[in-house]
């Protein structure tokens, strides 16, 4: 019988999360036990982390899309007019001043 218990011990052998975390920033020196990691998640300061991050409340994991990239890669059914048939535009070609400017919105809130 297989027993999972969940929030229990750490496991301190699995790579930190802040490798793959937007908000970090890692400088690695030749040796192993020379690395610098600086996380930015924090709007106030950057925090010197001094150990193996395995859980973390502001983690954004930078290898999936964020919110706004995939609003960018989007396909938009337009509606039709008399000058152009109704049909599927990606939302980065949408020249609608409306549409533009709740982008750059949401493009400045999601790159802080």
């Amino acid at each position: 019988m297989r027993i999972n218990v969940r929030n229990g011990t750490p496991v301190h052998d699995q790579t930190t999360l802040c490798t793959t975390c937007r908000h970090s920033r890692i400088t690695r020196g030749r040796k192993l036990d020379e690395e610098l990691v600086f996380c930015v998640a924090s709007h106030v300061a950057t925090t010197h982390i001094t150990f193996k991050v395995t859980s973390c409340s502001g983690y954004s994991n930078q290898t999936e899309p964020t919110y706004f990239e995939l609003i960018q890669q989007a396909w938009i059914l337009q509606p039709g007019s008399r000058r152009k048939p109704s049909g599927f535009v990606r939302a980065s070609e949408i020249e609608d001043e409306g549409f533009a400017l709740a982008m750059r919105d949401l493009e400045k809130r999601h790159t802080r």
